[in-house]
C-alpha cells in the first residue's frame, strides 16, 4: 500500500506496522515510548509514522499519558498470529478510555504461572484479558483469581459465573459447518481437534460428532486426528489422514491455520481442493482469506469480542475503585459461515444441498 493511498483513508496502525515490517504491538510499544524496543526498529517505525501521517486518536495519547491509570494486561499465546492481530488491531483502533493503559504480555502454555503473576504484579497490573486459547486455560484463572487479578475472557462461552465473558456457541458452529459437508453427500470426513487442554476444542468436536449422530454415523476415532491450532503440527497429521484407506473426502480442521497446512499437504500430493478433497475450518482468521482457494470456515467476531473484553474489564475496574460489587457479563455473540472456495461435494456426487440457496458468501 502507497503512503497516498493510507493518508487518503486515514492510516490505522495496521498500515504502520505493514510498513515499518514489525507487529502492531511494537507499533504500540514505540507509541507509548515503551522501553526494550531496539533503537533501529524505533528509528523504522517512527519514519513510517511520518510517512504515512499517522495519528493516534486523542484517546489513544491519553491512554500512554495517563499516570493515574487502570493498568490492563492483554495476554496472548496464541499460534495464530492472524488472530492475534485482528484482535490486537481492534483494541487498539477503538476509541480508548483515556483512564485505561494497555500492555500485551505472552504466557506460553508451560509458562510458570506463578513467575507470570508476579511479572504482572511488578507491572502494576490490576485486571487482564484472556485471548484464544488462554481464554479457556482453568488453570491459569484459578492462579489469577488467588492473586487478586480481575480477568475477562474474549473468545470464550464458558458459563463459569466467576468471570465475565464473550464468545459464540463453538459447538453449534461445527456442527453447522458439519451438517453442511454431510449435506453435500460427504461421509469420509476427517476431523483434526484443537489442543486438548482448551474448552473451545472439546466443543467443536461436541459438534462435529452431533452433526454425524443425526446422519445416523457413529464417530470414528480413526478418522480424528489431536492438534494443537499451529500449523506445523497439522502438517504431520494431514500427511497422515491424506494417506487414509478408503481415502477420505473431507476435512474439517478446528482452526484456519490447520485447514491451511490440510490444503498445503494436499496440493503437494496432487489432491484436488476441493474436486477430490473439501476442507473447512475455523476462525475465518485472514490465512482462510489468502489460501488458493480460499478456506470455507467458521466467522467470528474476534475483533469486536476483544474491545468489549477490555471496555468490559475497564468497568469493572472502576466499580472495584469505588467499592462496588462489579456486575459480571456473559455474552453469546452469532457466528456466521463464510462459504468460500474449499467446498465441493464429493467426487461423484452432483447434487447440491437444499439450503446452498441461502449460504451468505463473505
Amino acid at each position: 500500500m502507497s503512503a497516498h493511498a493510507a493518508v487518503a483513508r486515514r492510516a490505522t496502525i495496521k498500515d504502520v506496522a505493514r510498513r515499518a515490517g514489525v507487529s502492531m504491538m511494537t507499533v504500540s510499544r514505540v507509541l507509548n515510548r515503551e522501553a526494550f524496543v531496539a533503537d533501529a526498529t524505533r528509528a523504522t517505525v517512527e519514519r513510517a509514522i511520518r510517512d504515512l501521517n499517522y495519528v493516534p486518536n486523542s484517546a489513544a495519547k491519553a491512554l500512554a499519558l495517563t499516570r493515574h491509570a487502570h493498568r490492563i494486561a492483554f495476554l496472548f499465546d496464541t499460534p495464530n498470529a492472524t488472530i492475534l492481530g485482528d484482535m490486537v488491531s481492534a483494541v487498539l483502533e477503538e476509541p480508548a478510555r483515556p483512564e485505561i493503559r494497555l500492555t500485551f504480555m505472552r504466557v506460553r502454555g508451560d509458562a510458570d504461572l506463578g513467575a507470570t503473576v508476579e511479572a504482572l504484579g511488578n507491572q502494576g497490573v490490576q485486571g487482564v484479558v484472556l485471548s484464544p486459547p488462554l481464554c479457556d486455560d482453568v488453570r491459569l484463572r484459578i492462579v489469577l483469581a488467588r492473586a487478586g487479578i480481575r480477568f475477562v475472557a474474549a473468545g470464550c462461552s464458558d458459563v463459569d459465573p466467576g468471570f465475565s465473558a464473550i464468545g459464540i456457541d463453538d459447538r453449534r458452529a461445527a456442527h453447522e459447518l458439519t451438517r453442511y459437508l454431510l449435506e453435500l453427500g460427504h461421509r469420509r470426513i476427517g476431523l483434526i481437534a484443537g489442543h486438548a487442554r482448551h474448552r473451545s476444542s472439546t466443543r467443536r468436536r461436541a459438534g462435529f460428532e452431533e452433526a454425524l449422530r443425526i446422519f445416523d454415523m457413529s464417530p470414528d476415532d480413526r478418522l480424528c486426528w489431536q492438534g494443537d491450532y499451529s500449523f506445523g503440527t497439522a502438517i504431520g497429521i494431514a500427511e497422515q489422514a491424506l494417506s487414509m484407506e478408503p481415502p477420505l473426502t473431507a476435512i474439517f480442521a478446528s482452526n484456519d491455520d490447520m485447514a491451511a497446512a490440510v490444503i498445503s499437504v494436499a496440493r503437494g500430493r496432487g489432491i484436488a481442493v476441493p474436486r477430490v478433497l473439501s476442507v473447512c475450518g475455523f476462525d475465518d482468521s485472514e490465512i482462510a482469506r489468502m489460501m488458493s482457494p480460499q478456506i470455507t470456515t467458521v466467522s467470528q467476531p474476534l475483533g469486536a469480542m476483544a474491545a468489549w473484553a477490555v471496555a468490559q474489564l475497564a468497568g469493572e475496574l472502576d466499580a472495584v475503585a469505588q467499592g462496588e460489587e462489579p456486575v459480571i457479563r456473559k455474552v453469546l455473540l452469532e457466528h456466521s459461515i463464510a462459504y468460500r472456495g474449499s467446498d465441493a461435494p464429493p467426487p461423484g456426487i452432483d447434487a447440491v444441498p437444499a439450503s446452498s440457496s441461502e449460504r451468505q458468501t463473505r
